[in-house]
């Protein structure tokens, strides 16, 4: 299955065309594109090789002229190429730049068609089942109960801010034979196979706009039986591996179907070792509901609390005849008990000046709250370039 998009893009005449693409599609995606030049069309010499560079949002780069499968990922026919997007290039979400480069013997460049692929999230990635959603609908309903009494009781005093958003996510597989350490060996993408006792790790990897975040979890391969039951409650399995229990065998009250026959009466004993709830209608322990209603409350009050500050790194600005070089920049309102956060602002959609934020970003060294404000130092060169900071200024 191949689905095949067709664009024009003319050597002399740079205009940038958009191809619609998804998140982690591979082989299946087709550009057939038209080389022109000055409006007619153009076919490369003879002896020269096409291949296809790429940058993803994340500024990774890559130039490929072959498949995973050994195949060609651009064939050519007269004014006429036809290029295989290939997976690595659809594994970040957002605009990646691309473009068709054809090669002499000695690998020098001769042309370039530029284009662009527009790469759309994948919602079916890593999708929760309907247990897991049934677990985060019911965490996701008791954090907004939490919410709303944080908000009645008058501690809470305004909007939290935009979330993160989430640009993709990766899940990686290592065999270890401890469960309490996280391996440190070499990650695989595809799920190993394990001997009998020995641990499946999986690491996953989440992409947000502010960072990355990464969970692990372990799972035991027991398939060897091992300290397999013979009896339960001293009632051995039937012919068929069934082991019939009456509520007498278990020391357990008399039920019909799962349902208690009457009021239970606990006699002023606790009811302990609940589980986790999983569903609306199950019952929670003390310490489970209490921990979420103090991590709700202490989430409610950090985030109400957080305000950014935005300001002007000028290059021109900067204090000193020789390094190191300081500039100071006031924060009002700014006390001993609060934290500071700073970092530089992207605009991600103009690449060049991007570019001069980040290597104007590398000459500062570090930044230290002094006085009433924060002081940015360079201990070796001054940046060349104005620098747009956001300081996050929270208890």
């Amino acid at each position: 299955m191949q689905i095949q998009t067709k664009i024009g893009v003319d050597l002399n005449r740079p205009g940038i065309q958009a191809v619609p693409a998804m998140q982690h599609d591979g082989q299946t995606r087709a550009v057939e594109i038209s080389l022109q030049c000055d409006g007619e069309a153009w076919q490369p010499p003879e002896g020269v090789t096409a291949a296809i560079g790429y940058e993803k949002p994340d500024r990774t780069r890559g130039l490929y002229d072959k498949l995973s499968d050994g195949s060609a990922a651009v064939t050519v026919s007269g004014s006429t190429a036809t290029v295989i997007l290939a997976r690595q290039m659809l594994s970040v979400p957002g605009t990646v730049r691309a473009c068709l480069v054809f090669l002499d013997e000695n690998l020098n460049q001769l042309s370039t068609f530029p284009f662009q692929i527009q790469v759309q999230v994948n919602p079916a990635v890593d999708a929760p089942e309907s247990e897991d959603y049934c677990r985060l609908q019911w965490l996701e309903d008791k954090l907004a109960e939490y919410l709303a009494l944080a908000k009645d009781s008058g501690e809470f005093t305004g909007p939290t801010g935009p979330g993160p958003v989430l640009l993709g996510q990766e899940v990686a597989f290592q065999v270890s034979q401890d469960f309490r350490h996280i391996p440190t060996g070499i990650w695989s993408e595809t799920l190993p196979s394990c001997s009998p006792k020995e641990y499946v790790w999986s690491r996953t990897t989440a992409h947000y706009d502010s960072g990355d975040v990464i969970t692990y979890s372990v799972s035991r391969n027991g398939a060897d039986g091992s300290g397999a039951v013979s009896t339960v409650c001293g009632v051995a399995p039937d012919d068929e591996g069934n082991v019939p229990l009456t509520a007498e065998d278990v020391g357990a009250l008399s039920c019909v179907g799962g349902t208690v026959q009457g009021q239970l009466d606990m006699g002023g004993q606790k009811l302990t070792g609940l589980p986790t709830p999983t569903d609306d209608a199950d019952a929670a322990g003390k310490g489970y509901v209490d921990t979420q209603a103090a991590a709700a409350v202490t989430a409610a009050k950090q985030s109400v609390k957080t305000k950014f500050v935005s300001f002007l790194l000028g290059s021109a600005k900067w204090v000193g005849d020789s390094a190191p070089y300081t500039l100071f920049i006031p924060v009002s309102n700014l006390t001993d008990e609060m934290l500071t956060r700073a970092y530089p602002l992207y605009t991600g959609t103009d690449i060049d000046k991007d570019l001069a934020v980040k290597e104007a970003s590398a000459a500062v060294s570090f930044a230290k709250r002094t006085g009433g404000g924060i002081t940015f130092t360079c201990l070796e060169e001054k940046p060349a370039a104005d620098i747009p900071v956001t300081v996050e200024v929270y208890v």
